[in-house]
C-alpha cells in the first residue's frame, strides 16, 4: 500500500466515524460541531493530497519525457516536498498497523 492509498483509507475511516456519530440524535451541539469540523478537515486533506499528487505526477512525467533536459533541475526538490507533504499528512495515523516507519521522515531540519 502506498502512502496515498493509506491516507485515502484513513480519511474514509474518519469520515465514516464522523457520519456515524452525527446520526446519533443524542450527540451534543459541541459534538455535532466537532464531527462537522472533522468532515471538513477530511475534505481539506483530500484536496491537499490531490494537489500534491498532481505536482508529483507532473514532476515524474517531466522527468520521463525529458530525463536529461536542462529544465529538470527542479524535479528532485519537487519530489522531496511532495513526499514530505504526504508524510506530514500521515503522521496522525502513525499508530495504525499499516503505517510505514519510513513515513516519519521529516526532511531537512
Amino acid at each position: 500500500m502506498d502512502i496515498v492509498e493509506f491516507l485515502s483509507a484513513r480519511i474514509t475511516e474518519d469520515e465514516d466515524a464522523a457520519r456515524k456519530l452525527l446520526s446519533d440524535k443524542t450527540l451534543s451541539k459541541s459534538g455535532q460541531w466537532y464531527e462537522q469540523r472533522l468532515l471538513m478537515e477530511c475534505a481539506a486533506k483530500r484536496r491537499i493530497i490531490g494537489i500534491v499528487e498532481a505536482a508529483r505526477q507532473t514532476a515524474l512525467a517531466t522527468l520521463l519525457s525529458n530525463p536529461y533536459g536542462e529544465d529538470t533541475q527542479w524535479i528532485p526538490e519537487a519530489l522531496e516536498w511532495t513526499t514530505l507533504s504526504l508524510n506530514a499528512l500521515a503522521l496522525p495515523y502513525s499508530d495504525h498497523p499499516d503505517f510505514e516507519p519510513d513515513w516519519l521522515t521529516t526532511g531537512r531540519a
